[in-house]
């Protein structure tokens, strides 16, 4: 996991995260995996909003702009807070969802929705799509220099425009 239960008491106390959850430690790792999962998916949409048609598959790790996989297998001091912190409120949110009473879900609801505005500013998404922002202190991936007879283009994809008629 990105994340520890025991980290989380930055963005939830311990004793209401264990209240809300009933001590199962079972619900509270299932939200923060959900949580990663679900900002990790925002980083893989940043990496395909780029034309990708026809570029060989050296070509297309050149192009992302994200290594997710090393965003998420970083440990310990080596993580990005600023990630970290919208895993956090991700899985903080997971979490109040199962609560109904004595907690400031209010609060916990408007912390989740700006980030998820963040994650779609960084994927180009939706009021974003033509300015996104690029976080540089992520990594990202190193393009091969390496020739692999193996890495052809990608397969040639045509579609076709909608209907035009005259009124």
């Amino acid at each position: 996991m990105f994340i520890s239960a025991e980290e989380m008491k930055s963005v939830l106390y311990q004793y209401r995260m264990n209240q809300i959850a009933q001590s199962d430690s079972a619900v509270i790792e299932q939200a923060i995996l959900a949580a990663e999962s679900e900002v990790r998916s925002y980083f893989e949409a940043a990496n395909e909003r780029r034309e990708t048609a026809s570029l060989t598959q050296q070509q297309y790790n050149a192009w992302k702009l994200y290594d997710t996989e090393a965003i998420f297998a970083a440990t310990g001091s080596n993580r990005d807070a600023f990630v970290m912190r919208m895993v956090q409120r991700v899985a903080a949110y997971n979490i109040c969802e199962l609560a109904n009473v004595d907690v400031r879900y209010d609060r916990v609801k408007e912390r989740y929705d700006s980030t998820i505005l963040t994650l779609e500013k960084i994927a180009g998404m939706g009021d974003y799509a033509t300015s996104r922002i690029i976080l540089h202190g992520l990594p990202s991936p190193e393009a091969s220099t390496t020739t692999d007879p193996d890495d052809t283009a990608r397969p040639f994809r045509m579609v076709s425009r909608p209907k035009f008629h005259h009124e």
